[in-house]
């Protein structure tokens, strides 16, 4: 009989996480902190990939949580990982009972899932942050904004506590009508499902933004990956995703970004696991956006592994089966980087058969097209559209091979057509 391991929501990279455990001999359980996928994850979740599956309709440890725990426990799990977002808490509860010595600080869960709670414990350790006001309801921000110095800073984000990836977030310029802004986010339903009940406003800063995975291990943090992201406004979209590069290990940056997310990860109890931190390096020092305390989405773990030679999924696995943790930070054996189409305007798109010259770029390793000749488009806005359109990623030695075959890539997007709706006959 195999190992069984327990995914709470199985989706985003919990899919790949899953097809890896079972690969590896385990058997792999679900367990839903709500009835049903978000809709956005539907397609992703297939019940039949695993040994079964516990509908539990609980996100934390709280009313029902005893129920769902007899039922995990009589799995019998050697580990209780988070496969999305959505799945951290619950996780993160089951854990502490069943497989302690693989669990984080469950007196912290909260921090690691919810923004407003992650910014106020690292401001409570000292740690500097990103300027934050956390609120419940539109009417009245401005003024806490005000008294709270924010308006003063300028340009203002307001974003949900408890989504991911960039689902809401929304510029706030300078002078700016902030409690539409807040009320256009507040109660709506958001990426994983949830409805927001709490918005952040936070001061817009400006700087290099960069991602710092980790995988723990007796509270010891291991950095899987350095990448660093690179954003364009379209639009209303202040933030939209050009390219995501894996930087060398003795990249400048490095050492600051290190020490800081190290002391990011303690102040919020991380114990075992992967995490995902992504951090604006500024003038002033670096400034934590948000940490996930899960396995890293849109494919980063496989690039990972291109990229370095291993990644968090590896680690878990090697955990798992009781074979020595290799303790020593990552080194880059290949330049690796995701580059993504990007659209600007709306309309239905045509000549998509130049897409596939991107195929034969020497350093590509993988192409997703998720467009059609005449499909309708809108102007990119977060990762998801970024991630559903078509994405390359390009992998080589020679960094200068990468930079030649990026450059490619945007002339041969170039070549695409959107046409304004109607205008096709």
């Amino acid at each position: 009989m195999n190992a069984p391991v327990v995914l709470v929501d199985p989706y985003s990279s919990g899919v790949a996480l899953g097809r890896a455990l079972r690969r590896a001999g385990f058997d792999t359980h679900a367990v839903l902190s709500s009835p049903a996928p978000a809709p956005e994850y539907t397609k992703t979740f297939q019940p039949a990939d695993h040994a079964g599956v516990v509908s539990a309709g609980v996100t934390s440890a709280g009313p029902g949580f005893d129920r769902v725990l007899q039922l995990v426990r009589a799995i019998g799990p050697v580990a209780v990982i988070p496969g999305a977002e959505s799945g951290v808490e619950l996780a993160d509860a089951l854990a502490a009972e069943l497989t302690p010595e693989l669990a984080n600080d469950p007196a912290r869960s909260h921090a690691r899932r919810d923004k407003a709670a992650m910014m106020a414990t690292l401001r409570a350790a000292g740690i500097p942050t990103v300027r934050t006001l956390a609120v419940t309801e539109a009417e009245g921000c401005a003024a806490r904004a005000a008294e709270q110095g924010l308006s003063a800073a300028g340009d203002l984000v307001v974003k949900p506590a408890r989504s991911s990836l960039s689902d809401g977030l929304t510029l706030v310029p300078a002078g700016g009508d902030l409690e539409a802004a807040v009320r256009s986010v507040l109660g709506a339903r958001n990426l994983l499902g949830s409805v927001n009940e709490t918005v952040l406003v936070q001061e817009r800063i400006h700087g290099t933004e960069y991602v710092v995975d980790t995988f723990t291990e007796h509270g010891r943090h291991i950095v899987t990956n350095i990448c660093r992201y690179t954003k364009v406004a379209v639009g209303d979209s202040f933030a939209v995703y050009e390219s995501t590069d894996f930087l060398p290990e003795d990249a400048p940056e490095t050492p600051v970004l290190v020490a800081y997310v190290r002391q990011v990860l303690d102040a919020l109890g991380v114990r075992f696991g992967p995490c995902h931190s992504e951090v604006m390096l500024t003038e002033d020092g670096p400034r934590l956006m948000e940490t996930g305390a899960r396995l890293a989405g849109a494919g980063l773990p496989g690039a990972c592994e291109l990229a370095t030679g291993s990644s968090a999924i590896s680690r878990y696995l090697d955990r798992l089966h009781g074979q020595p943790q290799d303790t020593r930070d990552y080194v880059l054996q290949r330049r690796v980087r995701g580059v993504y189409l990007v659209f600007r305007t709306p309309g239905t798109v045509t000549n998509t058969a130049v897409l596939d010259r991107i195929r034969v770029l020497p350093s590509c390793r993988h192409l997703h097209l998720g467009l059609s000749e005449g499909d309708p488009v809108a102007p990119t806005t977060g990762l998801m559209s970024t991630m559903t359109r078509g994405w390359a990623l390009l992998a080589h030695r020679d960094p200068a091979r990468v930079e030649r075959d990026h450059a490619e890539f945007r002339r041969i997007e170039a070549e695409l057509k959107v046409v304004e709706h109607g205008a096709l006959q």
